[in-house]
C-alpha cells in the first residue's frame, strides 16, 4: 500500500491507483470498481486514499473510481487488483470479486447488493474467519509418478480435506502431480501446513508446494 487512509462512502480520486487501462482512457466516471465484500462491524483495514468503502445494510463494498468501460486485464491491473483485496484480508473476512467488475455509478452498486444480499451474507457466514492456502504436489526431480506416489497424493488431500473448513481440487498444470485449495481458520494456518509437510516424508519422492495465505479466491462464484 502507499500512504493509509480511510473514507467511507466517498470517492476520492488519487492518481498512484490510477491503472494503465483507467491511463489510457483519458477520463473519470462516477463509475466504480468493485474490490471485494466485507462486514462493515469487522473492517479494520486501512485503505489508501483511491480506494473507499460505500455500505449497504451490515455490508461493505470495497471500491474506487473507474471509467465505464471494459477493463484491461493486463499483468499491472490483475496485479494492483489483488494488493488491495490481500490488504484488506488481514483485518477483515473478504469476499473477494473477480478482477474487473465495473458498476455504472453508486447506485447500481448498491441494487446490485441488494439483490445479491442474501447470497452474498451467506458467502460471507461461510468464509469468515477463514483464509485460503493452496496445496501443489509435483514428482521430486522431475520424475514420473508410480501408483505409490499417486495414492499418497491422494491419501494427503483426503487429510488435509478432513481437518480443513472446505477444499477443492485444482485443474493441473504442467507436470504437477495434484493441485488443492483449502480453506482453513486463520489462527490455524500454520498448523495446517505443518500437518501437511508431516504427511509427507522426506523419502516418498513427492514434493510439497503450498502457497498462501491468500482471500478465498477459489471458493467464490460471482453472479453479475
Amino acid at each position: 500500500m502507499n500512504r493509509v487512509g480511510q473514507a467511507e462512502g466517498t470517492d476520492t480520486p488519487a492518481p498512484e491507483h490510477e491503472t494503465s487501462a483507467d491511463r489510457s482512457l483519458g477520463h473519470r466516471s462516477d463509475a466504480l470498481y468493485l474490490y471485494a465484500l466485507a462486514r462493515s462491524r469487522s473492517f479494520r483495514t486501512t485503505l489508501a486514499p483511491a480506494v473507499s468503502r460505500i455500505r449497504y445494510r451490515d455490508l461493505d463494498a470495497i471500491v474506487r473510481p473507474a471509467p465505464f468501460a471494459v477493463p484491461v486485464l493486463e499483468a499491472e491491473e490483475l496485479s494492483a487488483h489483488q494488493r488491495v483485496v490481500e490488504a484488506c484480508m488481514r483485518g477483515a473476512t473478504v469476499l473477494p470479486m473477480p478482477c474487473g467488475v465495473i458498476f455504472r455509478d453508486r447506485r447500481e452498486l448498491i441494487r446490485w447488493i441488494e439483490d445479491q444480499y442474501l447470497s452474498l451474507d451467506e458467502a460471507l457466514s461461510f468464509l469468515d474467519g477463514h483464509w485460503e492456502l493452496r496445496i501443489h504436489m509435483n514428482m521430486r526431480g522431475g520424475s514420473d509418478a508410480g501408483p505409490e506416489v499417486v495414492d499418497l497424493a491422494a491419501h494427503v488431500y483426503a487429510e488435509l480435506r478432513r481437518i480443513a473448513h472446505a477444499a477443492l481440487p485444482l485443474a493441473r498444470s504442467g507436470r504437477r502431480l495434484f493441485s488443492a485449495a483449502f480453506l482453513v481458520p486463520r489462527t490455524e494456518w500454520v498448523e495446517f501446513v505443518e500437518r501437511a509437510e508431516d504427511l509427507v516424508s522426506a523419502d516418498s519422492g513427492l514434493a510439497l508446494d503450498v502457497t498462501g495465505p491468500w482471500p478465498a479466491y477459489d471458493f467464490v462464484r460471482i453472479a453479475r
